[in-house]
């Protein structure tokens, strides 16, 4: 096996992989899959970062590459490893269904900036948006933007006191904020997310969150019901960015990524399936 992983790293060192070396590689290294070998995550990982394949495997694959290097006191070695594929192969980490760049090499005083300067356009309009998943992660556990994250993450109060209520109102507001020119599409993928304007190449989403009549709190696709309207409000500000951020930004860092938040998992991928089933009438009602 070591003579086929040298063979994958050479290759990605050089010259590009042609689909037919794409498939050759990725069959032999099926053939002696070993998912606690880091050695070999590393090799799955490079010739799919090198060819932009299987997006989401690779993140989940760098996540359990990260939990295994914790675990053996690899900690440095995986951040090299990381490095190199970004640095020194010149390649895109993958983030969801895509491989993009990510804030490591970016000016984030610059995109900070930009995040201030959209949040202060939104409150024009009479809305008050909050730091949501990952942006409000990096302000709280780095007290900036994650270096491997690749979009801002920002979420907005609704008025609605139902499911029903919240995705007439959503609908409404995403077709307000296209006209306005802040907003760009929804989501062709989650169907919901609405697309603002990029932030250099920065993508930004916007998710919908309102508060039910027993003051419970549902953030899409996150928290559902589990946070209390206290735990989100008052709004705390996050000067640097200009941003909102919940009143008990730790608890729905907890509702969002476990109780585990607090450990970096560069890998970490969303449950989406289980969120969605919770949510499935507030799906259902913006389908409709």
């Amino acid at each position: 096996m070591s003579d086929l992983i040298a063979e994958v790293w050479d290759k990605a060192r050089g010259d590009r992989f042609s689909k037919a070396d794409y498939e050759r590689y990725f069959e032999a290294l099926e053939a002696v899959r070993d998912r606690n070998d880091t050695a070999w995550m590393q090799a799955w990982i490079v010739l799919h970062c090198a060819t932009r394949n299987k997006a989401f495997a690779a993140q989940r694959l760098i996540a359990r590459l990260s939990r295994v290097s914790r675990k053996a006191g690899q900690e440095a070695e995986y951040y090299e490893f990381l490095r190199v594929i970004e640095d020194d192969l010149g390649f895109y980490l993958p983030n969801g269904s895509s491989y993009t760049a990510s804030f490591r090499g970016a000016d984030v005083d610059a995109v900070m900036a930009d995040c201030h300067a959209l949040a202060a356009r939104m409150a024009e309009l009479g809305l008050e948006v909050f730091a949501n998943s990952g942006t409000l992660l990096g302000i709280v556990r780095e007290g900036t933007l994650l270096q491997y994250d690749n979009d801002i993450d920002l979420g907005v109060l609704l008025e609605a006191r139902d499911e029903a209520g919240a995705a007439r109102e959503w609908i409404a507001l995403c077709d307000r904020l296209i006209a306005e020119g802040v907003g760009v599409e929804r989501s062709s993928w989650s169907g919901v997310t609405l697309k603002l304007n990029k932030i250099g190449v920065f993508g930004v989403d916007l998710f919908p969150a309102w508060i039910d009549a027993e003051d419970r709190v549902f953030v899409y696709p996150h928290t559902f019901g589990n946070l209390s309207r206290g735990q989100l409000l008052p709004f705390g500000d996050h000067a640097v960015t200009g941003l909102k951020i919940p009143a008990d930004a730790e608890a729905m860092l907890a509702s969002n990524y476990g109780d585990n938040w607090r450990v970096p998992n560069e890998g970490w991928t969303f449950g989406w399936k289980e969120a969605n089933a919770k949510f499935e009438v507030f799906l259902k009602a913006v389908a409709a």
